[in-house]
């Protein structure tokens, strides 16, 4: 029986082929061109078919800040430096100058006693012609672990001594602040120190003399030499009726001739 298979190969040789579609030519595809959108300060994006879609941002709200360059900067923060620094300096001479705030003296305190004649300051007798350093401490109001001091010379005056101080009279004692009237130095006594006393026209030992800026003053605190603008000053000393000398901080007498007849003098 003969193959009935065809013969592909033989098909295929002797049939004539089948024709092939040619391929289409490429075309160009024209789009629409897409309309530019002009929007100022953001992107704009393009929708389907060449619409634009604008994207709006908001306005800022409140004041717009200035731009400001670094130079700029610079030279602002130099300068409110440069105004503070001055300003310390400034406040902080005035405030040396001028205290704010600072406590006064203030009160009456007994020191000694008087009687018969005598006086008694913190239990030792005070002779005529003696000169006694006493400090009185009164609390701190701002701080009230520490102490503001009154520092004060207890005079009594001999004869010599009231009779080349005008106004002073012999036994009488005088509280005189220690603070020079100058520049507010603590003023010592000085027992050798030789001095001509231009009221009398004679040179004598004992001044009270200013280390700072050597003002001197007499036994009654009387300026006779110095920057000082006034006499030494003084405060005011009482007696009660039970014999207790106080001395009252809250009264200061000042004097150009010095404060020899505002010494207290003892009963006899």
């Amino acid at each position: 029986m003969p193959d009935e298979t065809p013969n592909t190969e033989e098909q295929s040789a002797g049939a004539p082929a089948e024709a092939q579609p040619a391929p289409a030519e490429a075309k160009a595809v024209e789009r629409p061109a897409r309309t530019p959108a002009v929007r100022a300060g953001g992107p704009v994006a393009a929708g389907a078919g060449g619409h634009a879609v604008v994207v709006a941002r908001p306005a800022p709200v409140g004041p717009a800040l200035p731009p400001i360059s670094r130079r700029k900067l610079m030279l602002v923060a130099f300068w409110t430096g440069m105004t503070g620094l001055l300003a310390s300096i400034v406040a902080t001479t005035l405030n040396n100058l001028w205290p704010r705030g600072e406590q006064k003296l203030s009160g009456r305190f007994v020191i000694g006693s008087m009687s018969g004649g005598a006086v008694t300051i913190e239990g030792q007798e005070l002779a005529p012609g003696e000169k006694r350093d006493l400090v009185v401490l009164i609390p701190n109001e701002r701080s009230p672990l520490d102490n503001i001091e009154a520092k004060i010379y207890m005079v009594r005056f001999d004869e010599e001594q009231a009779a080349r101080n005008p106004g002073a009279q012999a036994g009488a004692v005088l509280a005189l602040w220690r603070k020079c009237p100058h520049l507010g130095c603590t003023v010592p006594f000085n027992a050798g120190y030789p001095f001509k006393d231009p009221l009398i026209n004679a040179t004598y030992q004992g001044w009270f003399k200013c280390p700072c800026h050597g003002s001197t003053y007499s036994d009654s605190g009387r300026r006779v030499f110095g920057p000082a603008p006034r006499s030494m000053d003084a405060f005011a000393l009482t007696l009660d009726d039970e014999g207790n000398l106080e001395v009252d901080l809250d009264t200061v007498y000042t004097s150009i001739t010095g404060n020899a007849e505002k010494a207290l003098l003892p009963p006899a």
